[in-house]
């Protein structure tokens, strides 16, 4: 009976892998002949990154000065809280143990900061270069010729679904793709759709939803080709995957088979026994 009930469930699990369509586990899926010809995709332009409340940004400051003084710049990189990323694979990275401490600054819910000597400079809702300039202008009266560095140290998105490794992907350069991000959580198994990701975005104050088909070569002109910083990135599974997971087909199934395998059983040997 055991072996019965294993073969009537790798017959159904058969059945639904050959229905399983290639356009839904390929990337860029298509049915034309291969061409070799050049094709150029103009991508849109990547939106520029700006600084929000509850940001974490590194600052690092340096000088002409440095050359002539003793650490001319060192009060100004003393400050910032140290906070940890541990690195995985590629540019991702997340909590835990392990990882590299940078040392940033938290924006508060009016877009300052505490700088050292400065005291409060707000940099919230600016660029990266709008806020380097903003620091650079204040700096002047303390040392020459200041040059400063800013970086979101959060700038991140979130892996959900049917993907290899589900968790925040950081992007240390303020750029990511959608390819990138699944590239970094080790792609999309077998067992998740590639037509039908799901992109949650925040914007202002507002949520989007978007799905988009990483089959088709529109990707790269969508709006979500390039993700920014927060957004949730949903693999859906596919009917093979759904059907692994069903409560009927994991319990109910095999229940109802043991019982119709019992049945016919009985029936069987009464039918012997007349």
């Amino acid at each position: 009976m055991t072996k019965l009930n294993g073969l009537i469930a790798l017959f159904a699990v058969s059945i639904f892998a050959s229905c399983s369509s290639p356009k839904r586990v390929t990337y860029f899926y298509t049915n034309e002949k291969a061409d070799t010809a050049k094709e150029i995709v103009q991508v849109l332009a990547r939106p520029k990154v700006t600084i929000a409340p509850e940001d974490i940004v590194a600052i690092n400051i340096s000088s002409e000065d440095a050359f002539t003084q003793k650490d001319p710049v060192g009060i100004f990189n003393e400050g910032g809280v140290p906070y940890n990323l541990a690195a995985t694979s590629g540019n991702s990275a997340s909590g835990g143990g392990g990882g590299t401490s940078v040392k940033g600054y938290l924006v508060d819910a009016e877009g300052n900061i505490d700088f050292p000597v400065m005291g409060k400079i707000k940099i919230g809702s600016l660029t990266t270069a709008e806020a380097k300039k903003t620091i650079s202008d204040k700096l002047v009266s303390y040392i020459k010729a200041p040059v400063v560095e800013v970086r979101v140290l959060n700038y991140k998105v979130n892996m959900m679904g049917e993907i290899n490794r589900v968790g925040p992907i950081f992007a240390p350069n303020h750029k990511i793709n959608i390819l990138e991000a699944i590239a970094s959580a080790g792609d999309i198994p077998l067992t998740g759709r590639k037509d039908r990701v799901l992109i949650i975005r925040e914007n202002a104050g507002k949520l989007e939803f978007s799905r988009i088909n990483l089959n088709s070569k529109s990707l790269f002109t969508s709006p979500y080709y390039y993700l920014q910083k927060n957004d949730i990135v949903y693999v859906e599974p596919n009917r093979l995957k759904r059907q692994q997971t069903n409560e009927f087909l994991l319990f109910y199934l095999p229940l109802f088979t043991g019982i119709v395998t019992t049945a016919l059983s009985v029936f069987g040997i009464v039918q012997l026994a007349k």
